[in-house]
């Protein structure tokens, strides 16, 4: 008997190893819809943008902060953070309207890669966390302008 109490324990340990962790964790769908230069200074720039926030979750999803940064072509062009509360009811979606900022030196290493993008498309990506208390709701959205655009 004392042999086989290891040997069920084992097999109970690898039994809730394979068991399933539950659903996915809620998260919440971010992309730029809209973007424009709010300030230009020497030193930093200051960009208006309209982010659509969709919830593809079965239930309201409250929200009291975020924080986000750009990469346009691999490489960080801006961040931003705001403390608007945002509502987005259950497979719905929002609009939310915030600043990012970008310095001078991310806007020269942009130009730098220029030739680039007019024969690749420009590349970017949104990345952050809308925050809810305690809960993260993580998003990660990568888009691309084609270089050949219709005219």
């Amino acid at each position: 008997m004392r042999t086989k109490l290891p040997l069920v324990m084992l097999l109970l340990l690898l039994l809730c190893g394979c068991a399933p962790k539950g659903p996915p964790p809620p998260h919440l769908n971010v992309s730029i819809a809209d973007m424009h230069v709010k300030s230009m200074g020497m030193m930093e720039q200051i960009f208006a943008l309209q982010l659509r926030v969709q919830n593809p979750n079965n239930f309201d999803i409250e929200t009291d902060g975020l924080s986000f940064d750009i990469e346009t072509n691999g490489q960080t062009f801006a961040h931003g953070v705001s403390n608007k509360p945002v509502s987005v009811p259950r497979l719905s979606e929002a609009m939310v309207t915030v600043n990012a900022v970008s310095d001078i030196s991310s806007i020269l290493s942009q130009i730098k890669g220029v030739p680039r993008m007019a024969m690749s498309g420009f590349k970017y990506r949104l990345v952050g966390r809308f925050f809810s208390g305690q809960e993260r709701y993580p998003f990660d959205f990568s888009g691309k302008i084609a270089a050949d655009l219709p005219e």
